[in-house]
């Protein structure tokens, strides 16, 4: 629905959310953050791959980093709209940051292993979990109603664009200088957000509410979704999905090391093309809509 709407608006209505210096700035840190991540997932299933025997270990690396954004979803949100966004976004960024250094400096000495991989990965997936829902709702403070529905548009766009370039860089920068650049690329783009978010302050729209409490603000969130039958059918629909779509991702390792018999840029193209078909649905949406 969103796209459709999109799909009418005017080129200077679509980039008008650019006008404003707060989320351009962000919002471009926010890129190259998702850039240097993407890199980052490479290096670690490929890594996996290799130091692992277990096609287990191997499955667990992409459940650790989308587990914690699955489960505290949720309590998030609740946080979100409990505390400074803005801080929330900051130690968000920072416990993402600081599993970057950690993987670093662990394969840089060289004692990285299965387990420590997946205890990262579960970090920077618990960091990614608390910043979203923070940076989604704050665009809400940041800019004026009416380019909301285009700034969610430059979000998407802007994520799918880089899912098609990430993983072949990654692959590219892990065939050729291994996986230690590769983690040292990820821990420096994480300080952009870091610096954006500490440079940048926005004022939160005032609410009438007192605050909730915590519990009672998931409470509320679940029994809200529970009587909406669009969000349960959406929910529903995104769980399949997700599932289905998750397993593949897991298993990607292992298909191009023993079925292919290829290495990084492979692996890295092949996942690239995951979000290459998400941004051409997204601008074809529209069109296929009226089919």
């Amino acid at each position: 629905m969103q796209s459709e709407t999109n799909a009418h608006l005017p080129i200077s209505a679509t980039l008008a959310p650019f006008r404003n210096q707060v989320f351009c700035s962000i919002w471009t840190a926010t890129q190259i953050s998702s850039l240097g991540w993407l890199v980052q997932t490479v290096a670690i299933s490929w890594l996996m791959a290799t130091i692992s025997g277990s096609d287990l270990m191997v499955a667990l690396v992409q459940a650790a980093s989308t587990l914690p954004v699955f489960f505290l979803s949720i309590l998030a949100g609740a946080i979100a709209d409990n505390f400074s966004r803005r801080r929330v976004m900051f130690a968000g960024h920072c416990l993402i940051a600081l599993a970057s250094t950690t993987l670093m400096i662990s394969v840089g000495l060289g004692f990285a292993s299965p387990w420590l991989i997946l205890g990262l990965g579960f970090q920077a997936g618990c960091g990614f979990a608390l910043n979203d829902p923070a940076w989604h709702a704050s665009v809400g403070d940041i800019l004026p109603k009416r380019d909301i529905p285009a700034a969610v548009t430059l979000m998407s766009v802007g994520y799918n664009i880089v899912r098609s370039v990430g993983p072949a860089l990654g692959g590219v920068v892990l065939a050729f200088f291994g996986p230690l650049a590769a983690f040292a690329l990820a821990a420096l783009s994480d300080l952009a957000p870091l610096s954006a978010i500490w440079r940048t302050k926005w004022n939160v729209r005032s609410s009438p509410l007192p605050r909730e409490r915590m519990t009672t603000a998931i409470h509320d969130g679940v029994r809200f979704t529970a009587m909406s039958l669009e969000i349960r059918a959406a929910i529903v629909r995104a769980t399949l999905f997700g599932l289905a779509s998750i397993s593949i991702l897991a298993l990607l390792p292992l298909v191009v090391r023993d079925q292919l018999k290829s290495g990084p840029i492979v692996y890295g193209i092949l996942l690239a093309g995951f979000g290459m078909g998400a941004f051409i649905a997204g601008m074809g949406n529209g069109f296929l809509r009226k089919v």
